[in-house]
């Protein structure tokens, strides 16, 4: 076979040796220092991102949290003036103490009824009356020692629901307000929340779950 003594000096003519293609290619596979520069500026600029986005969910969260309590406070002031409207005629106009310890005075049980019926109490309002006596009471309550607001409230209802439904001008009420209500009382004797109860039986009607003993 002729070889062609042309073709054997071409590498070495152009300057191309097994070593330069070594070197070349080790050269070409070591990250650059300008290469090295960009990837610390792309994660430092990812960490920044990152932060920024942290603090701007916990203002959102802060925000969503004062919105709730705003609510909340909102929703007993609400339930609180009820309170007032429903069980109290206001202050005694001879008190002669301070503003804030003048005594208030009890609605009479005939007065709470007509209120009740006046003012269309749902079963819901009442209710909400209910938990908020119970919540500033200073004592657990129970069917046998309740505070006398609740006494005074559930009295009253059971007046109401006495009246024929055709009878009662307030549409609204369903007529089991008291019999519900001394349901809840009794269950709180015994440190049990109905709502828990009545949750708990709802999730075992769709899961058919059942109590074994």
């Amino acid at each position: 076979m002729k070889i062609v003594p042309h073709l054997l000096l071409w590498p070495a003519v152009y300057g191309f040796t097994s070593e330069n293609s070594s070197r070349s290619s080790s050269d070409l596979a070591r990250p650059t220092s300008s290469g090295t520069a960009t990837s610390a500026e792309d994660v430092l600029a990812l960490l920044s991102e990152a932060k920024a986005l942290r603090q701007e969910a916990s203002m959102l969260q802060e925000q969503l949290n004062r919105e709730k309590e705003e609510r909340i406070r909102k929703e007993r002031e609400k339930v609180d003036n009820l309170i007032d409207l429903l069980l109290f005629h206001g202050m005694n106009p001879e008190s002669n103490t301070s503003e804030e310890s003048k005594q208030q005075l009890l609605h009479t049980e005939e007065q709470v009824a007509q209120l009740l019926i006046s003012k269309r109490m749902s079963f819901d309002m009442v209710n909400q009356c209910f938990d908020r006596i119970v919540e500033q009471a200073n004592r657990p309550q129970s069917i046998d020692s309740c505070s006398p607001l609740l006494s005074l409230l559930l009295d009253a209802a059971c007046q109401v629901d006495c009246i024929e439904r055709k009878e009662n001008p307030n549409k609204r009420w369903n007529g089991r307000v008291e019999r519900d209500l001394r349901k809840k009382l009794f269950v709180l004797g015994y440190g049990i929340r109905i709502e828990d109860v009545q949750k708990k039986d709802a999730i075992r009607s769709i899961t058919g779950e059942k109590d074994y003993f």
